[in-house]
């Protein structure tokens, strides 16, 4: 078992250990239960922009983001994915003849693709979802496609970066340090939850948070370019799935990195896209 494992664990026995303090937190809006809906026939319908499919053991809803003819590349990107995360869900669904308790329950998986923002040189879009095949909650389904424009091609984090491994170092430290500063006071309980309990926490989240931003391209894998605005530059938001950086209850988790942090370690063809002198 991970030690990220065993971390999740102990946050979650310490919230149990709280819940009588107070409330719950739940999950992300679009994370919870499938519904128990069924339908008699299969239905297959699309647009565009949508995909729907619905038999009596699933449904699945896809949404796509609107894209110009020149983002052909990320289209086909988006629709492989979601092929992916189809053949996946499929895989997982219970067989209701040894699990009879399933066979009038259906299942869903469920994906939205927003354009999250666009530059002269960037178009990215997150994905946002979940899979639920019966566990004790969904599956997230959390990803990010940066596509270069002037290029006609995806960007990896590490495509932008002259040297990806300190670039990767210097952005974990700011991250780490963010993440600290955002989920390091979320005690469940509050101010009722006593010091020792409240460091047993803190501890655990901690760890978590250091173990999600090591500067590995695992761990950085998930970006957006930021558009900016008229007195601001673009940035950097990096993207946490839920699981990485904190316990599912708190969902994914994002960091914006200004220009500042990083412009001096782009590459030479991606200074221009970010608005600095070759």
């Amino acid at each position: 078992m991970t030690s990220t494992t065993l971390r999740v664990l102990a946050l979650g026995a310490v919230a149990a250990a709280l819940a009588a303090c107070g409330p719950s937190s739940s999950p992300q809006t679009g994370s919870g239960s499938a519904s128990s809906a069924s339908t008699s026939s299969a239905a297959e319908s699309s647009t565009a922009l949508q995909q729907h499919i619905s038999t009596r053991r699933y449904r699945i809803d896809v949404t796509y983001p609107p894209l110009s003819p020149e983002a052909d590349v990320l289209a086909r990107a988006l629709h492989a994915r979601t092929e992916a995360a189809r053949v996946d869900f499929m895989k997982g669904l219970p067989d209701p003849k040894t699990l009879p308790e399933f066979a009038d329950r259906q299942l869903r998986m469920m994906i939205d693709y927003k354009v999250a923002s666009r530059t002269p040189a960037f178009v990215s879009v997150r994905e946002q979802g979940m899979i639920d095949t019966g566990g004790a909650h969904p599956i997230p389904l959390d990803g990010t496609f940066v596509f270069d424009l002037p290029h006609r091609r995806l960007v990896a984090f590490d495509d932008l970066f002259v040297d990806p491994v300190a670039a990767r170092a210097r952005l974990s430290v700011l991250a780490r340090k963010a993440l600290y500063a955002k989920l390091l006071d979320k005690v469940p309980g509050g101010d009722k939850t006593s010091a020792k309990v409240r460091k047993q926490w803190q501890d655990n989240m901690r760890g978590m948070i250091d173990d999600g931003t090591r500067p590995t391209a695992q761990n950085f894998g998930e970006f957006l370019v930021d558009g900016g605005g008229l007195d601001a530059p673009p940035s950097l938001v990096l993207v946490f799935s839920p699981y990485q950086v904190a316990p599912y209850v708190y969902g994914a988790q994002t960091v914006k990195v200004p220009l500042k942090d990083f412009a001096s370690m782009l590459k030479p063809p991606y200074r221009g896209a970010f608005g600095l002198a070759p």
